[in-house]
């Protein structure tokens, strides 16, 4: 074993120099397999800072105020992979090994048997589809809603906004995601072209960019179909909840078109702290006001006006 993980307290104290050279090393070989990563990423806030400049867009509001520098610190976490080491992973793994325990009867075993490319289909469609649905649920139901209207609080929709949910929201979506990661076992994982085209899209429809796909777009969720579902005019509310496959709203009575009116962004009647470990309270402060104080969800949280 190498790496990060073979370091023991033992091998830090006698050899601190070599533990770490195994960190430095460890980590320049994490960047590099990433690269594709950071790169899509510097892609993506180039093409909404270039689409911001041609539109002659306030850049002070949309790149300096609060909000947006509390989505770099998002964005910032997610590069760095603290969460997804120190929580996500184990968590993911537990939640993995207690269903294969407690209910391996959830498991498909004959698309092992399938090609890898249908595999790989099957396994992109019905989670596409099971993510449609939570993502409709977690606008329909009041308590749900308290883990996600995290991602939904910027006025400043931009690039960073795809990392901004709370830790708990993360949790939550990771078990829920787990269900069909157990039923759909397959023998393959997506390839790292098609992982970077499913990031780079996620990235794409949240810079505001207004781009739609044409015909395209009753298939995919292009940024104009994915805007007017963060949008907070009255005709876009709980609407376009398509998360790749934009198929699923126009099938299932849930899509709005854009309009004529330029979209506003944001919570109605609501404003959230514009920090990072307030915000981390906001489910649980949501339903504790849901559940037990019988007060309002609206101003539940003490907001801060964006910068």
């Amino acid at each position: 074993m190498s790496g990060l993980l073979s370091l023991r307290p033992s091998h830090l104290l006698a050899d601190p120099a070599g533990s770490a050279m195994v960190v430095v090393d460890s980590v320049v070989r994490n960047v590099t397999a990433e690269a594709w990563f950071y790169g899509q990423f510097i892609a993506a806030i180039a093409l909404g800072l270039t689409i911001d400049l041609l539109r002659r867009r306030d850049l002070k509001a949309r790149y300096f105020s609060k909000s947006v520098r509390l989505d770099a610190f998002y964005g910032l976490l997610e590069f760095a992979h603290l969460v997804t080491f120190t929580l996500m992973l184990p968590i993911g793994l537990a939640i993995s090994h207690a269903l294969q325990r407690w209910a391996p009867w959830l498991e498909i075993e004959a698309l092992a048997q399938l090609p890898i490319w249908i595999q790989l289909l099957i396994v992109f469609v019905v989670t596409d589809f099971w993510v449609y649905w939570w993502h409709r649920l977690q606008h329909e139901s009041r308590s749900v809603w308290q883990f996600h209207k995290t991602h939904h609080s910027q006025i400043h929709l931009n690039v960073m906004t795809t990392f901004r949910a709370t830790i708990l929201d993360r949790i939550v979506v990771l078990a829920v995601l787990a269900v069909p990661a157990a039923v759909m076992k397959v023998d393959a994982a997506y390839p790292v072209a098609i992982a970077a085209v499913l990031q780079f899209h996620q990235l794409i429809i949240h810079s505001d960019s207004g781009w739609s796909f044409g015909p395209l777009d009753r298939i995919f969720v292009s940024p104009s179909f994915h805007e007017v579902h963060h949008s907070s005019l009255e005709p876009h509310l709980d609407k376009n909840y398509g998360g790749v496959l934009s198929v699923w709203d126009h099938l299932f009575g849930t899509y709005a078109p854009r309009g004529e009116r330029e979209l506003e962004y944001g919570l109605v009647g609501e404003r959230l702290p514009e920090a990072f470990l307030k915000q981390q309270l906001v489910p649980i402060v949501g339903l504790w006001r849901l559940w037990f104080a019988k007060a309002p969800i609206v101003d539940s949280v003490a907001g801060e006006s964006a910068a």
